[in-house]
């Protein structure tokens, strides 16, 4: 009785074992990459660069999400507020608007002050390239040529 416990025990430990790798390699999300410089542009005395650009797959099967990171330094004499709203992605005849549910940035920040944060978009798979346009109150400011990598 004790080896047949000792056994089963064994089984049950070795499964588990073997059923971690293959949880781990089902609950990781796919996100590819792709570096990319961008010139930082100056909009109402506030500097706007964007970072890396991520892909990973959506839940839903035809989208992939894709993050795109930036930072602001708040040049003005004033406090000033950016948000992720206030940025859209267009490609072809196509303008798509933040992903509501993402942790998107936003706030207000002091003179001299960064703020730093991702903006979310859930694209279709076929969108390969676009501008990343920032355009609060529906009025373009500023563009960048974006390349949206691949989900792998």
């Amino acid at each position: 009785m004790l080896i047949a416990g000792i056994t089963a025990s064994t089984l049950v430990f070795a499964g588990a074992c073997g059923n971690t790798e293959d949880n781990q390699a089902k609950q990781t999300k796919t996100e590819e990459t792709v570096k990319q410089t961008f010139k930082t542009k100056t909009v109402n005395n506030i500097d706007m660069k964007i970072g890396d650009i991520k892909t990973t797959e959506s839940v839903k099967k035809d989208k992939n999400m894709v993050s795109i990171a930036m930072s602001f330094l708040n040049n003005d004499s004033a406090p000033v507020g950016v948000g992720a709203g206030d940025f859209k992605i267009k490609s072809g005849d196509k303008t798509y608007d933040i992903f509501p549910q993402g942790n998107n940035f936003g706030d207000e920040f002091k003179p001299n002050e960064k703020l730093t944060g991702k903006a979310y978009f859930e694209l279709p798979k076929n969108v390969k390239n676009g501008t990343l346009l920032y355009a609060p109150m529906g009025k373009e400011q500023a563009s960048w040529s974006i390349t949206i990598p691949e989900a792998k």
